[in-house]
């Protein structure tokens, strides 16, 4: 390296870690009748974003909030109703207003999720205005 080079400070990893219980209606047999009650793929989505969001608050400008533009998940294994499930999640990278989050879900000892997920920070009157 020389010397007009520079190199950027690491910036500090944002993570949290949030608890839920799994509760009938959060069900796929609440959505689909006949369907186990065990956590449905909407639900754990849900729970990871507002997560998400909730991390990240504390660096939006004043009227800002996060919406949420890109979810990946891997719905591993089942969660009854009842269960307590640990939402790990991690902001792995922020460019302008756009936040990538890490998020595992677990259910004890067993990771029943992982999520790759995006928000964007948009100003809440500009989206009013879109809705009329």
């Amino acid at each position: 390296m020389d010397a007009s080079e520079t190199v950027a400070a690491p910036t500090p990893e944002l993570s949290s870690v949030t608890r839920v219980t799994v509760e009938p209606k959060d069900t796929v047999g609440a959505l689909v009748p006949g369907m186990p009650p065990v956590a449905a793929t909407p639900y754990l989505v849900t729970v990871a974003e507002l997560a998400c969001g909730r991390l990240v608050q504390g660096l939006l400008q004043p009227g800002q909030i996060t919406v949420g533009s890109r979810v990946v998940i891997d719905h591993l294994g089942p969660s009854k109703v009842g269960a307590e499930l640990v939402l790990k999640t991690t902001l792995v990278q922020r460019e302008k207003n756009r936040f990538r989050f890490s998020v595992r879900i677990e259910d004890g000892d067993r990771t029943v999720a992982m999520m790759e997920h995006e928000r964007a920070a948009v100003l809440l009157e500009k989206i009013m205005k879109a809705l009329g």
